[in-house]
């Protein structure tokens, strides 16, 4: 019975701990993909558990794993490549490119990206419709393009990988959305981080879905009132917003702490709102849906009209 509530009270302290760190933003994908290998670190720790079960040295077990995951959790970079090397060899990072220029046919872009686990980082790109250059070491990145009226849509997912647990092991790298045309975008990333500076880009709505990560986004003063819907388990959420754009933020579910009052917003009902959100031209309707998590806004100088 004693080894038993002693690995309850692990399993409280690991998933507690993992989801600390997460809120934070201290894990990326490489922890994940460091987790995935750490399975014969479990067995030992079982074995030295049962071994030591009648004695007073049973907590031993117990913190052979707990201090691997919080060493995997702090460098995972080290403790993936260790693993790599004692299980034959090396990984290679390996890269797909991918570009598709604008011609005056198009007149709305959307991007869709369905990522289990990386870093992403998006941008404005003055000359392409979409360029981007996207890193992995298992499950290929797979871009993909349709055009549909005036409608183009660029998307990007994982190439599933046979016989492996993990399937993709994370994705890094840039995509630059085309500045001549408005954006819809939709994002799925399991874990992970999302980036970007959208500053130049015009989106007209923004879908994002995070499971255990952070974003961190600079958003557009392009002169349109626009929508932004993100939902995350346990995540930190930083908006980077212009001045001179208004806002209105819904929080569903709001476990967790935010910065809104300090931002300047009022609440009134369900909303956190600006003062001239009605009446702006350059507005943001915002619901943020999170388990545990931070949300913060920060108003920042728009970029310099060359």
């Amino acid at each position: 019975m004693r080894a038993k509530q002693l690995w309850f009270g692990v399993v409280l302290i690991l998933v507690g701990a993992l989801i600390l760190m997460a809120n934070l933003g201290f894990l990326d994908w490489n922890f994940w993909q460091a987790l995935r290998q750490l399975w014969p670190v479990l067995l030992i720790s079982i074995g030295l558990t049962m071994l030591l079960a009648e004695t007073r040295w049973v907590f031993i077990g117990p913190l052979v794993l707990i201090g691997a995951i919080l060493f995997a959790a702090i460098n995972p970079v080290g403790i993936s490549f260790g693993f790599n090397h004692l299980m034959g060899g090396y990984e290679v990072r390996r890269s797909v490119s991918y570009s598709k220029a604008w011609d005056a046919s198009i007149s709305q872009g959307e991007l869709r990206l369905q990522v289990p686990a990386g870093t992403i980082n998006l941008m404005g790109s003055p000359e392409q419709l979409v360029s981007g250059r996207v890193f992995y070491r298992k499950g290929m990145p797979v871009w993909g393009y349709q055009q549909q009226g005036g409608r183009g849509t660029i998307t990007l997912s994982s190439r599933k990988v046979r016989g492996s647990l993990g399937g993709s092991q994370g994705f890094q790298g840039d995509i630059a959305l085309g500045v001549m045309v408005p954006w819809d975008v939709k994002l799925e990333l399991g874990a992970g981080k999302l980036l970007g500076d959208l500053r130049t880009v015009p989106i007209t709505s923004l879908m994002a879905e995070l499971g255990a990560g952070s974003m961190d986004l600079t958003l557009s003063d392009r002169g349109i009132r626009r929508e932004i819907r993100i939902r995350g388990g346990a995540s930190s959420i930083r908006l980077r917003v212009p001045w001179g754009v208004e806002l209105r933020v819904q929080l569903k579910n709001p476990i967790g702490s935010h910065n809104l009052e300090a931002a300047g917003l009022k609440k009134t009902g369900d909303y956190w709102i600006s003062d001239g959100y009605e009446t702006a031209l350059s507005a943001y309707d915002i619901t943020v849906s999170l388990g545990i998590g931070r949300l913060e806004l920060e108003y920042i100088s728009p970029p310099p009209q060359i």
